[in-house]
């Protein structure tokens, strides 16, 4: 139990110590967003709407609207503008919750992989094995949810590269520790 704790935390930390220099300091998030001087303009027409948080698919249906005329919607729009939007009606700062919260996602995220890597221990009998299993965890984010944002939402790639970027860097870093922590406790085993 101590071994998994001092894994997982570690671990999480180094995750944690990567993502923040990923969007402050290092240019892997300078691309995200895009700007617009008609910023303005666009906020007062969201907020006239009088719309209610959440993501907007844009030209969408309403929710009472038939498969049918949801597909003739999109026929109708093929080649035409649309949008995806995020709307909030109050920006959040941040702040500390956000940074805690963050810590523990990371947290549970490299504590499944720690499980995953105890649970596989016996198999994985070299460092280079227990990194690459590693990384197929952030491989398998990458294709199960992140290129298939891309493909189906339309998540335009000059976001998703950073997003890709956090998951094989973030992840190549776990991933030695992880792989250099339990190749140690093999080690110690084997004594």
């Amino acid at each position: 139990m101590k071994s998994l704790i001092i894994a997982s935390f570690t671990g999480a930390l180094i995750l944690f110590i990567y993502l923040a220099l990923a969007h402050t300091i290092l240019p892997v998030h300078a691309s995200d967003f895009k700007y617009t001087a008609a910023q303005d303009n666009i906020l007062n027409v969201l907020n006239a709407a009088n719309l209610e948080e959440g993501f907007y698919f844009l030209p969408g249906s309403p929710p009472e609207a038939s498969a049918e005329e949801k597909t003739n919607l999109m026929q109708e729009m093929a080649g035409k503008p649309g949008a995806l939007i995020n709307y909030y009606s109050k920006v959040d700062a941040g702040g500390a919750m956000t940074f805690i919260m963050s810590f523990i996602y990371n947290l549970l995220a490299v504590l499944i992989l720690c499980v995953a890597l105890a649970a596989a221990s016996d198999k994985l009998i070299n460092f280079q094995q227990r990194l690459w299993f590693v990384m197929l965890f952030a491989f398998f984010v990458i294709f199960s949810e992140i290129m298939l944002q891309y493909n189906w939402v339309g998540i335009p790639m000059h976001y998703i590269k950073g997003l890709i970027i956090d998951q094989i860097v973030g992840y190549l870093l776990v991933g030695i520790w992880l792989a250099w922590y339990y190749g140690r406790l093999s080690v110690k085993k084997v004594e």
